[in-house]
């Protein structure tokens, strides 16, 4: 019966499913959830390996920002249900640009904190779906917010080739600038 199966073991069916078609793209949606970390490897292999095998595309959503940085080349952050800030994987997490992607980044657990120490949060709550600001999604949570962020929605800007961020104050972000 299904309930019977293991996570991996029904991540390994659900992969079967949707590879019986043929499928130019592979849409993995949090394939590694609440998989212990030997079995999350395991899924990642067995995804990397039909992939180069069958030439397929591989569009990879996650919270894992380690899975990220193994597994795609390009990446996008999203926030409010739009892309706030994309490009290579290499330069958006050398050069984090918007302010929800580097308080993602802030709140990742990092190996040799103090035992017992707080994630870092971002503060606030995340706007609803059916009730988007005009301007920002992020601007009531944004440190580097100013009125005219509540009101404008910010546009993609490039950062550095092959890196954009949707900030009306990348410059401020940048400098850490917070006046």
């Amino acid at each position: 019966y299904p309930h019977q199966f293991s996570g991996g073991q029904r991540q390994r069916i659900t992969i079967a499913m949707a590879l019986a078609c043929g499928p130019d793209l592979l849409i993995a949606d949090e394939p590694t959830t609440a998989l212990d970390v030997t079995i999350q490897g395991q899924i990642l292999d067995l995804i990397h390996d039909l992939v180069t095998e069958r030439s397929m595309a591989l569009l990879l959503i996650s919270h894992d920002l380690g899975v990220i940085a193994q597994n795609v080349q390009r990446m996008m952050v999203m926030y409010g249900g739009g892309v706030i800030e994309y490009g290579s994987t290499t330069r958006v997490f050398a050069n984090r640009a918007h302010p929800y992607t580097r308080g993602l980044f802030g709140a990742r657990p990092r190996l040799g904190a103090a035992h017992g120490q707080r994630l870092t949060t971002i503060q606030g709550t995340v706007p609803e779906l059916v009730d988007m600001p005009p301007g920002c999604a992020f601007a009531d949570r944004c440190a580097w917010a100013r009125d005219f962020c509540v009101v404008t929605r910010p546009t993609a800007t490039i950062v550095e080739p092959g890196h954009a961020a949707s900030c009306l104050r990348l410059d401020a972000v940048a400098a850490g600038d917070l006046s």
